[in-house]
């Protein structure tokens, strides 16, 4: 799982460390795929080994035309598979991201705001969708240099329940019904 946010954290924070200031310069349009299959040796603080294979692919604009620091629009799966009993979870996503820094310096502590919309998240079984998270969704995350600090949902329509749970409800549903519980 660390690992997995470790990828997507470096496709944002260099989508961030890349982004030009000026609003109304040309988008600066990146494509990219991420695909990567690794072993979670501890998933979710459960001290059990998932196999884990991500496929995004997406656009990226850099220096979006509008009052943004970064956007993107991407599409993707996730995949955990218990390698004890082959049951497979599938998180799928997609749908529009954007991020702006809203105060402070990006040195010290600073806020971004997120806007999310589309399909946050969907995490399927062999037995049907167990969680999802779609709709239109504004929270700020707080950064002292690049350690996270906190997130605040500001505008929240459609169901999150895992924002909403500060991301734990996803360990408990994932975990439960590939069996490590």
């Amino acid at each position: 799982m660390r690992r997995f946010a470790l990828v997507v954290g470096i496709v944002v924070a260099l989508g961030l460390g890349g982004a030009p200031s000026a609003v109304a310069a040309e988008p600066g349009v990146n494509h990219f795929t991420i695909t990567e299959s690794f072993t979670d040796d501890d998933f979710c603080g459960t001290g059990q080994a998932v196999d884990v294979s991500i496929s995004i692919r997406g656009t990226e604009f850099l220096s979006p035309n509008q009052p943004v620091g970064y956007r993107n629009v991407s599409q993707g799966n996730v995949v955990y598979t218990n390698p004890l009993n082959d049951t497979t979870v599938i998180r799928h996503f997609a749908g529009p991201v954007s991020d702006t820094i809203i105060s402070g310096d990006p040195q010290g502590v600073h806020t971004h705001e997120l806007i999310v919309s589309g399909l946050s998240g969907q995490v399927r079984t062999a037995g049907g969708s167990v969680l999802l998270g779609a709709g239109y969704i504004v929270f700020h995350e707080v950064f002292n240099g690049e350690e996270f600090v906190s997130r605040e949902i500001i505008v929240n329509r459609g169901p999150h329940p895992n924002l909403e749970s500060d991301l734990a409800l996803f360990c408990d549903v994932v975990t439960d019904a590939l069996g490590l519980s």
